[in-house]
């Protein structure tokens, strides 16, 4: 992440919520945990499983700590925001991620007073007033720098002088570690008046967050455990510990033998930093997490420290990532990280990771339906294998329509467009959603909340539109938003027994001005708290809030957007000349324009056709070209947005209408229009390879295994791949995956005359097997070996040469390689089944080790011009 020191503010980021209640006074009653002998964490009270779900909160520490500042942030009033949206989404935990080994200390380890461990004592208070359980984390070990200021040595911290891979071995390094650990748990809160190690919301201590583990020497690393769990019950502290264990699992025999009872693991099965939104299905890649079922880890207390669907916004990964966590009798499940509210327009924080109530509202929603699925699916119970496992209990996820939903007799939570109806609407408590529901219609782009108050009466919250206008995982800036926040005003329907059909719309916090009465259960919301009820006169000042720890008129969201107008065209690089051309776009503005218009014309042609565009719900709008009108060829498109006499044209942004301009060096969307049966390109060397993902994420490019090359046959660009050998080895198998689902789509109507998969290729050496993959959208994969020497040649598969093979989940989750492999879904493989061309999802390009074949450094792969998708000629009807 690079980021410039200072920065010009826009208005709508300076964090500020519409309107800003006070939350509810007084402390939370806080509970006290315990270890029974089957290695489950109760409460001493009732005896009951504890079960928590929320996400790692960063601001006091490190790369968030500095995004905060590069804008110029309270960063006590972000806290503030971001423990309310805690208490909104109805989340009870959170885990301290806190680099007071790199920031707060010294070289020996003595605690140092600053305003990192100011802003951790407030987090604290401000979580606790939640009635939020915390995880604390005191050691990072990685640099507190990264990835923004690597080069900065002021570190004081213990961290910054001794290496990751000495501080369980180095005898000064463990020493520093428990000096420090001694005095932050003794350390005094000024804010609560306790000190960390009585603190009652802290049930769980981390000794350190992803250790090097030294596994093969057991007595050395039971020691070091030992130290540092000694050095924290030296204070008379009684927290449960825990010690992470999916670094490197054959730490587990040390872990047994020390005297630290729990375990952490982490979960990434998307990978890490793939510098953009990933496409795909990857609910196959979440049916199990077998190291968790391990025997030798069994009677042993586990959480999840961190997990993500990393580079990812959708609405179904969450649920399905809890529903394995609790089959692995997981009984706390930490996000990571939670974004800012006050710098989620930039997604400024962690790259790779992006999760806010206000600015990515299907994934919160998601991740509120999470918590759900831990509290309400019971501990260890198996849901069996993808597609069947995506209903479990009262919960369903679906890659195909984004979604993950509760339907339940009190709860109906939804994270995109449903249409799931309640059993008894009468009984519902809790509704909220993103999209619309048969209880709810929504036009809008942000989530909402019903919250039942009473019968007849109840409290709605309204978040502001989340309008994505770049891909929030590419590399962050200061300057770059990557999603806007923007107060609109939409129609809504609600549909309650309770309410009926004319109920009263009063508003709360922000929203819409004056009381209305709704229509057939219809209204008009515009972001904002709001009280419905059944019949009029009702005060909102004598209503108690419906939802724990959040005050009943306490909102808190960004201010108004003030950026300009923007322009999104929805590109597709092929399309169809016996068919009508749609072509979409997003007009991102506060206020909707008066009129949207496309301009096209054929590629080094100077005349344009015009076509009005018509909205399609929200911010899109869309035109239709009737077959025919565009021929064969490359075409190139403006779309202009008209207020009053003004207007603007896009993608370039500029005043008035293309056919205005002067030509010269002005930029178009384009696109190719072709016949049917057209070759369909699959892949693109110098297009597509930045989508690739890889077998290894890092190796590939710093060993130079992959690259674009000019290809010697034609100049056109190439993609080279070669098979690794490092420490004189090779991995079984060495992949490049590309999704190519929304290709494969554009031909929909004409796909089943696909006859066969051509390339362009030539080997590096002599004999060169490559191996070509297809692989559904349900996993299911179907390969094909293809020998070539060093010359070029073009080698067609046909459809039907393709047979039930093995698929690789790309990218490579964490931890390992269990998951490494696809299998073919159930039901699938049988003797007469084939390949489903309509519904293949990836193209994937394999080098494996080979019978024979011996691998030297840059000896062993292939270059690839093209890879299409070939189709029988359309035959034409008689006149």
């Amino acid at each position: 992440m690079r980021c410039p020191p200072l920065l010009v503010l826009f208005p709508f980021l300076l964090g500020a919520a519409l309107a800003q209640a006070q939350p509810p006074r007084g402390t939370p009653a806080f509970r006290t945990p315990y270890l029974d002998r089957s290695g489950v964490v109760r409460w001493k009270d009732n005896g009951k499983e504890i079960v928590l779900f929320g996400a790692n909160y960063v601001l006091p520490s490190a790369s968030d700590y500095r995004a905060a500042g590069y804008l110029g942030l309270d960063r006590k009033r972000m806290i503030d925001d971001d423990m309310a949206h805690f208490a909104r989404m109805g989340w009870d935990g959170l885990r301290l991620t806190f680099w007071g080994d790199w920031e707060s200390s010294d070289r020996e380890g003595n605690l140092i007073a600053n305003d990192h461990l100011d802003l951790l004592d407030y987090l604290i208070a401000k979580a606790r007033e939640r009635g939020i359980y915390m995880l604390f984390s005191p050691i990072q070990t990685y640099n507190a720098g990264w990835p923004d200021a690597l080069v900065d040595s002021a570190f004081p911290g213990f961290a910054r002088h001794y290496p990751r891979n000495e501080l369980g071995t180095r005898t000064e390094a463990i020493a520093a570690q428990a000096n420090y650990l001694r005095q932050v748990l003794e350390h005094v809160n000024p804010y609560t008046g306790t000190a960390l190690k009585n603190e009652p919301s802290i049930l769980f201590i981390e000794l350190v967050n992803e250790p090097v583990h030294h596994s093969t020497d057991v007595p050395g690393s039971v020691k070091y455990i030992d130290t540092l769990a000694g050095a924290i019950r030296a204070t008379g502290c009684t927290k449960l510990l825990f010690y992470n264990v999916s670094q490197d699992f054959r730490i587990a025999e040390s872990i047994r033998k020390s005297t630290v009872p729990g375990l952490t693991f982490g979960w990434y099965p998307t990978g890490l930093n793939s510098g953009h939104e990933l496409e795909g299905n990857y609910l196959r890649t979440v049916d199990a997490y077998p190291d968790m079922l391990r025997p030798d880890l069994a009677r042993q207390p586990r959480l999840v420290y961190e997990f993500d669907s990393a580079d990812q916004l959708t609405g179904y990964m969450y649920p399905a990532m809890m529903r394995t966590f609790r089959t692995g009798g997981v009984q706390v499940a930490l996000m990571f990280a939670y974004d800012m509210l006050g710098t989620s327009s930039r997604n400024l924080g962690w790259q790779t990771h992006y999760l806010n109530l206000v600015y990515t509202p299907r994934k919160a929603m998601s991740a509120v339906i999470a918590a759900e699925v831990m509290r309400r699916l019971p501990h260890t119970t198996s849901y069996g294998a993808y597609p069947l496992n995506t209903r479990f209990g009262d919960f369903r996820v679906s890659y195909e329509e984004n979604l993950g939903e509760l339907v339940a007799s009190d709860a109906f939570l939804h994270a995109g467009t449903t249409r799931s109806a309640p059993p008894d609407p009468r009984r519902l408590t809790r509704i909220a959603g993103y999209g619309s529901s048969p209880i709810v219609a929504y036009g809008g782009m942000g989530t909402y909340f019903l919250d039942k108050v009473r019968d007849g009466v109840w409290r709605l919250e309204v978040y502001p539109d989340a309008v994505p206008v770049d891909d929030p995982f590419a590399p962050p800036s200061a300057d770059k938003i990557v999603t806007r926040a923007i107060h609109r005003t939409w129609p809504m329907r609600i549909r309650m027994p309770d309410l009926g059909a004319a109920f009263h719309v009063q508003p709360v916090a922000a929203g819409t001005p004056g009381v209305q009465r709704a229509d057939d259960g219809a209204f008009a919301v515009r972001p904002g708290v709001y009280v419905l009820s059944a019949n009029s006169g009702i005060d909102p000042a004598t209503l108690s809030s419906p939802v724990p720890h959040l005050g009943f008129a306490e909102y808190r969201a960004p201010a108004e957007d003030s950026l300009g107008v923007r322009v999104d065209a929805a590109v597709v690089p092929e399309r169809l000349s016996e068919r009508p051309i749609e072509i979409s776009a997003r007009v991102v503005d506060a206020t909707p324009p008066d009129s949207v218009s496309l301009s096209i014309r054929a590629t080094g042609t100077a005349q344009f056709r015009r076509y009005r565009m018509q909205p399609a719900g929200a911010y899109d709008y869309r035109a239709s070209i009737p077959a025919g009108e565009v021929g064969e060829g490359a075409w190139e498109y403006a779309i202009t947005v008209s207020r009053g006499s003004s207007a603007t044209t896009f993608p370039e942004g500029l005043p008035g209408r293309p056919w205005d301009w002067s030509y010269d060096g002005r930029r178009f969307w384009t696109t190719n229009v072709v016949r049917a049966d057209a070759p369909l390109r699959l892949f693109v060397p110098g297009d597509d390879v930045a989508r690739l993902a890889f077998t290894r994420i890092g190796d590939d490019i710093r060993r130079g295994l992959f690259r674009v090359v000019t290809s010697q046959r034609s100049g056109a660009p190439a993609f080279h791949l070669e098979f690794p050998v490092i420490n004189a080895a090779s991995p079984d198998d060495y992949s490049a995956s590309l999704v190519v689902e929304d290709r494969i789509a554009a031909r929909k109507e004409t796909i089943a005359l696909a006859r066969g998969v051509t390339l362009q290729l030539r080997g590096l050496g002599a004999r060169q097997v490559l191996h070509i993959t297809l692989v559904e959208q349900d996993g299911t994969s179907w390969s094909t070996p293809v020998v070539v020497d060093s010359s070029w040649s073009e080698r067609t598969i046909p459809i039907e040469d393709f047979a039930i093979g093995r698929g690789a989940n790309l990218p490579l989750g964490y931890p390992g390689r269990w998951s490494y492999w696809t299998s073919p879904a159930e039901g699938r493989g049988a003797p007469g089944d084939r390949l489903r061309v309509e519904k293949i999802e990836r193209l994937q390009l394999s080098l494996r080790g080979e019978a024979g074949a011996r691998v030297e450094p840059g000896s062993y792969g292939v270059e690839i011009e093209s890879v299409m998708l070939g189709f029988e000629p359309v035959r034409k009807r008689a006149p």
